[in-house]
């Protein structure tokens, strides 16, 4: 992995759109309608951070350590050709389901449920590992599978406010676990595959991570160059992308990073905690959309009946 550049490429790159966002994404249902959320939510106090996006590349590659998930991407979404399409598309879903309206909601996850009922496969012998074998069938209606993306998803957002952010206690922890039942819902987990609290959640995550399915194959290290080392349109792009790809990688679990084979000394664990000291300490003082995510804004306006005409073009 390449030296850490300073944190002031970090906020060139949060000042910038990022490469994959390409179009904007409003909300577009004006019904004073608070969603699955709504404005007290612990959900949307940590959604709201733009710093959030900084821990989307640590979801991907938590979700392909389990290889049936990253050969299902790889043989159905064409992620390893449009590494920013199929992010961008994640992205939409991810700000319907947190800050749309509960119509908005459900049609973004029937619409994914939709395109999981066609993704189905087997693992083939190159991406077999010691815990899966060639030939193990994947299915993305698979519930163990919905089960452990959702909570790699859940686990992360939890993961970056924890590093960059901050300020979360237990007790919100717990909540913002228990807000997302509403999401799994929609996803096709059942309550019984989930956990009352934070910490049970992470048990999970811990125990396929030490001694479940979680151990990355060859098919998850595709998935896991392409995260940590995506197509760039300009070189000059290419130092701020593997900046965020080593944000992501620090994020991971120690098992999970030496499955990826990603490189980690104790320079790298000092610069990685270096950054997120910097942002913690900082966070305050950035400017207001920096910190502020305005789909939150629009969200706020519009559950209190505020939609603003602008917002409909």
């Amino acid at each position: 992995m390449r030296a850490l550049p300073g944190t002031e490429l970090l906020a060139q790159v949060l000042a910038r759109p990022l490469p994959y966002s390409s179009r904007p994404m409003p909300l577009r249902d004006p019904a004073r309608d608070p969603g699955l959320f709504g404005p007290d939510s612990v959900t949307w106090r940590v959604m709201r951070e733009p710093l959030l996006i900084l821990g989307a590349g640590r979801a991907l590659l938590m979700q392909a350590a389990n290889p049936l998930v990253a050969q299902g991407a790889l043989d159905h979404s064409g992620f390893d050709r449009d590494p920013y399409g199929r992010l961008e598309r994640t992205i939409e879903w991810v700000t319907l389901v947190s800050f749309g309206t509960t119509a908005e909601a459900g049609r973004a996850s029937a619409q994914v449920n939709a395109l999981h009922r066609r993704v189905v496969g087997r693992l083939p012998v190159a991406a077999a590992t010691r815990r899966l074998g060639a030939g193990s069938r994947y299915s993305a209606s698979d519930l163990d599978l919905l089960r452990w993306v959702h909570a790699s998803f859940v686990d992360t957002m939890l993961v970056t406010h924890d590093a960059l952010v901050g300020g979360l206690d237990d007790a919100e922890r717990d909540a913002f676990v228990r807000e997302w039942h509403a999401v799994a819902a929609l996803m096709g987990v059942p309550r019984r595959l989930l956990w009352r609290d934070a910490a049970a959640m992470r048990a999970y995550v811990t125990r396929q991570v030490e001694r479940g399915p979680a151990l990355p194959g060859a098919g998850s290290r595709l998935v896991g160059d392409t995260v940590l080392h995506p197509p760039v349109r300009s070189a000059l792009m290419r130092p701020g992308m593997e900046l965020l790809g080593f944000i992501a990688a620090g994020l991971l679990p120690d098992r999970v990073r030496e499955g990826y084979a990603i490189p980690w000394t104790g320079a790298h664990a000092a610069a990685h905690r270096t950054i997120r000291v910097t942002l913690r300490t900082l966070g305050p003082a950035l400017p207001r959309r920096l910190r502020i995510s305005p789909i939150h804004d629009l969200a706020v306006a519009r559950a209190r009946g505020r939609w603003p005409e602008r917002a409909a073009a």
